[in-house]
C-alpha cells in the first residue's frame, strides 16, 4: 500500500471538508491571532477550571503559521484518502473528532493550570497515524520522510519519542503531550474494537433441539423403566411431540 499524496478531487468528502476547516482555521488565525487562541484554541486552565469543552474539538482546526497548517494538511491528505474509505466517513469523522478531544483532555490534565493555547491537528493527525499503524502494521513507511520501517515499527517510535519529550521538554512550544495522547487514545480505540469484535458470542440454543434432547431422554427413560415411570406432563409432551411429527404416543 503507498502511503503518498493523491489529486483534491480524489480525496473521501470527509477528508475534503477537514481540510477546508483547517484552511479556514490558518486563515482565522492570520487575522485574530491571539483572540482567537484565547476563546477557541485550547487553553488547559479554562477547561480545566471554567468547563469550556468546546476548546477540546475547535483547537484542532487553528494553526499557528503557514508551515503548522501544511504539514498537518499534508498528512490528513496523505492519510484520510486510506482510512476514509476503510473506515467509512461517519466512522472516520468520529474516530477524528475523539481523537482530537482526547489528546486535548490529556494535555489539560497534564498541565491544568497552563494559560498558554494549544492550537492545530496534530493530536488527531497523530491518531490517524495510529489508525493506519494499527490497520496496516507491516505496510513500509518512511519515518521523517527518509527512513524505511514497518507502520508497526513507527508508531512505536513515534510514541516513544513523544513520551521522551513530553517528559523532558515542559517549556517546548511544540505539545508533545498532545501528540502522545492523540496516538494513544487512537491505538486504544481500535485496539478496545478489535477485542469487542473477538469476543465470544453465545449461540442461542435451537428449540428444536432442545426438544429432541427432551424427547430423546424421555425415550431412554421408558427404555429401562417402562412407560409407567413418566409423568402426566412428561406424556403429554411425548404425545404433544407425536402429534407435531405425524403421529401420536
Amino acid at each position: 500500500m503507498r502511503l503518498s499524496a493523491a489529486p483534491l478531487r480524489e480525496l473521501p468528502p470527509v477528508t475534503k471538508v477537514l481540510a477546508g476547516l483547517f484552511f479556514a482555521g490558518w486563515l482565522a488565525e492570520l487575522f485574530l491571532g491571539a483572540r482567537l487562541n484565547v476563546s477557541l484554541g485550547l487553553v488547559p486552565y479554562l477547561v480545566t477550571k471554567q468547563f469550556w469543552l468546546w476548546q477540546t474539538v475547535t483547537y484542532i482546526f487553528i494553526h499557528a503559521d503557514f508551515w503548522h497548517f501544511f504539514f498537518n494538511a499534508l498528512m490528513l491528505w496523505m492519510l484520510g484518502r486510506l482510512l476514509e474509505p476503510e473506515m467509512g466517513s461517519k466512522k472516520f469523522l468520529l474516530y477524528f473528532l475523539v481523537c482530537g478531544a482526547a489528546a486535548a483532555l490529556f494535555t489539560a490534565a497534564w498541565t491544568p493550570e497552563s494559560l498558554i493555547p494549544v492550537i492545530g491537528a496534530s493530536g488527531a493527525v497523530f491518531g490517524l497515524l495510529g489508525a493506519f499503524a494499527f490497520l496496516h502494521p507491516d505496510t513500509t513507511v518512511y519515518f521523517y520522510f527518509i527512513f524505511p520501517m514497518s507502520a508497526r515499527m513507527m508508531a512505536f517510535l513515534l510514541g516513544a519519542l513523544e513520551l521522551v519529550m513530553t517528559i523532558s521538554r515542559s517549556g517546548s512550544r511544540i505539545s508533545s503531550v498532545t501528540h502522545l495522547g492523540g496516538l494513544a487514545a487512537g491505538l486504544l480505540w481500535l485496539w478496545a474494537e478489535r477485542r469487542w469484535r473477538e469476543r465470544p458470542v453465545e449461540e442461542e440454543p435451537d428449540p428444536e433441539a432442545v426438544e429432541k434432547a427432551e424427547v430423546d431422554r424421555l425415550l431412554e427413560k421408558i427404555s429401562v423403566k417402562g412407560q409407567a415411570s413418566l409423568s402426566r406432563s412428561e406424556l403429554a409432551r411425548l404425545d404433544d411431540y407425536a402429534k407435531k411429527k405425524g403421529g401420536r404416543a
